[in-house]
């Protein structure tokens, strides 16, 4: 008889493709931090204002200008990790079937759809995330022990913080207006600041969700991974739809 063939995808390790992600994240929180320091002073150039009743024009040009730069850094950083995190996303889910994990609920389309979907995007990126932390844990059992593996509580603290800096800076966002009264506009800049803070601490965080991952994929593949992708494994109809 032949050799039985494995319908596993291939095992491809995401640590130099993580180093560059990693960065990513730290440059953007380094970025935000930045930003926060932009809407401290804002709000010291605001309260200036309600003092003295004026301010010099060179003054508000230089915080104008450093406000507009600074978002547009920020903004072109977390735009250019967000792609890098979601093709990393798909790779590591790739990887989990690779493992030979089962009984996943959420598909590999689901890397890119659950940020997709309105309502659902709330909450599900951060379940897809969560569930292909438990499957690569290299201390989880057989193909479905990883089920009961616990996951840290910042893996939660990153989702949630992410949401506070989208739901803040919306807020910041329609409260602001050049027309409005300086005590709105305050409230505009103080909002920002706790934003971008957030978008700082989220960004520090994903380093570690990505980081993490990696690690514990690259640990289960040389502990019992499919090392050999030509080695003979029993195939399963299951293994090429997930």
């Amino acid at each position: 008889m032949g050799e039985e063939v494995s319908f596993l995808p291939p095992f491809l390790s995401t640590r130099f493709a993580v180093r560059l992600l990693g960065g990513m994240f730290l440059l953007t929180a380094a970025v935000s931090w930045l930003a926060v320091g932009v809407d401290f002073a804002q709000l010291q150039l605001a309260a200036q204002l309600a003092k003295e009743g004026e301010i010099d024009r060179t003054t508000w040009l230089a915080h104008w200008l450093s406000e507009q730069v600074v978002n547009a850094v920020q903004l072109a950083c977390m735009g250019l990790t967000a792609l890098a995190f979601l093709f990393w996303l798909y790779r590591v889910r790739v990887n989990v079937r690779a493992l030979g994990m089962r009984k996943l609920r959420y598909r590999r389309e689901w890397t890119l759809l659950s940020f997709l979907v309105p309502i659902l995007n709330l909450l599900r990126p951060y379940q897809v995330v969560r569930e292909i932390w438990q499957a690569s844990d290299p201390q989880s059992g057989g193909p479905v022990g990883w089920k009961a593996v616990r996951t840290p509580r910042f893996l939660a603290y990153w989702w949630l913080l992410l949401l506070a800096y989208l739901g803040l800076e919306v807020l910041a966002w329609l409260l602001f207006d050049a027309a409005a009264p300086l005590a709105t506009r305050r409230t505009s800049y103080a909002i920002g600041l706790l934003a971008d803070g957030s978008a700082a601490v989220s960004a520090s965080l994903a380093y570690f969700v990505v980081s993490g991952i990696t690690d514990a994929q690259d640990a289960k593949h040389a502990a019992w991974g499919r090392a050999d992708p030509n080695a003979s494994v029993a195939f399963d109809p299951r293994d090429s739809a997930n």
